[in-house]
């Protein structure tokens, strides 16, 4: 990223504020404190609504300074001294503050207003993801990286992979080489921490697997405690093999599915797999500036229940209520493919497209590509 990119971002963030008549907005979630400043490190970002940011490092100074596309960054020794070192930036008598209430800690929340007791704070959350929904030119190329390495991944997968390999050692082959190129080894997910994993290698009735998470097949997991991904279980002749992985390489993410049948696989799931495919297809055309996503869900849903399909669709029973997700510098932000949703899309939007079919005691069927959406329908970066 360039200072130009951080620039631009905040002067749309600033507008944003503007607009809405806020003091500035104190930012302290990860990813966007590092889309607004460069750096993720532990900080406190204060944003004006005019004027120079000012970033306040809880930790490492010295890292902070170095990372941020920022001119000013002081040292926090106190989480009691951001009202005194604001004012000492000229920033007193601050009365509508934004946060990032969707991702706020209460103690945290608790904590501001004891230090601004006069203020009125205001959830600013919605503001940055809807900035973040658009990407430029420079973050869709930090995609189109993430997916070339991600494709040199899921080709090494399918040279290496044979039946009687246990789901962990398939996931052990897929990971050790991802690292290689250069993958982050996590993923970062906005919310309560999940215990999130690389990704889910599931062969067989295992990948039909629904669990905890608002996905629609979750793998069987090692233990409890961690209720998703690659099991000990043996991928068998005949069986689907699922695998579904978060590429991330660099700052950006990418999100991909495979499933890998053979011709012994029960004729419902090499229906399904079709059935998948051409949702995907039909999805992807219809995905246009000017459409709403919760049109681009209504398709696939349709289209699932013509081909007599539609309680297999996206789960069994508790079904979710999404096709795909929005996806960047984490693995789930907006647009969300979901029922009902009225967000409009836009040229540079980027999702994930995920239909998939699961059928409990048999396995699942689907894919999943990573897009960005053009004036003439969504583009898969992934391959």
């Amino acid at each position: 990223m360039t200072t130009t990119e951080y620039k631009e971002r905040l002067k749309r963030f600033q507008e944003a504020l503007q607009a809405r008549e806020l003091d500035g907005a104190l930012i302290f979630q990860a990813a966007d404190l590092y889309y607004l400043s460069g750096t993720a490190q532990s900080c406190h970002l204060f944003v004006p609504a005019t004027g120079e940011p000012l970033l306040l490092a809880y930790r490492d100074t010295t890292r902070a300074q170095a990372e941020a596309a920022l001119n000013q960054v002081l040292p926090l020794s106190s989480f009691k001294e951001i009202p005194g070192l604001l004012a000492g930036a000229g920033w007193s008598g601050l009365k509508r503050l934004g946060l990032e209430m969707d991702v706020i800690p209460l103690s945290l929340f608790r904590r501001y207003q004891e230090l601004f007791p006069d203020c009125q704070w205001v959830d600013i959350s919605k503001i940055l993801r809807s900035q973040r929904m658009l990407k430029s030119s420079i973050e869709l190329e930090a995609l189109r990286y993430a997916a070339d390495r991600h494709a040199e991944v899921f080709k090494y997968i399918s040279s290496v992979i044979r039946p009687g390999m246990t789901e962990l050692e398939i996931a052990a082959e897929f990971e050790g080489y991802a690292r290689r190129l250069g993958h982050q080894g996590t993923k970062r997910f906005r919310g309560q921490e999940q215990g999130m994993i690389p990704g889910i290698v599931a062969a067989g009735a295992n990948s039909a697997l629904a669990s905890c998470f608002d996905i629609p097949l979750a793998g069987q997991g090692l233990t409890p405690l961690y209720p998703l991904g690659p099991s000990r279980h043996r991928w068998e002749a005949g069986e689907p093999l699922l695998i579904d992985y978060a590429g991330v390489y660099g700052d950006y993410t990418v999100d991909q599915t495979r499933i890998y049948l053979d011709a012994d696989v029960a004729p419902v799931l090499q229906k399904a797999q079709e059935v998948a495919m051409e949702i995907a297809a039909r999805v992807a055309e219809k995905a246009r500036p000017g459409v709403t996503a919760g049109e681009l869900y209504d398709l696939a849903v349709k289209m699932a229940s013509r081909a007599g399909l539609g309680e297999h669709f996206m789960g069994h029973g508790r079904q979710v209520s999404y096709i795909g997700h929005g996806i960047g510098l984490e693995l789930n932000e907006w647009p969300v493919i979901a029922r009902g949703d009225q967000t409009v899309l836009a040229t540079g939007m980027a999702f994930a497209l995920e239909p998939k079919f699961v059928f409990p005691g048999q396995g699942s069927a689907g894919v999943e590509d990573t897009y960005v959406v053009t004036e003439n329908g969504a583009v898969s970066l992934t391959y």
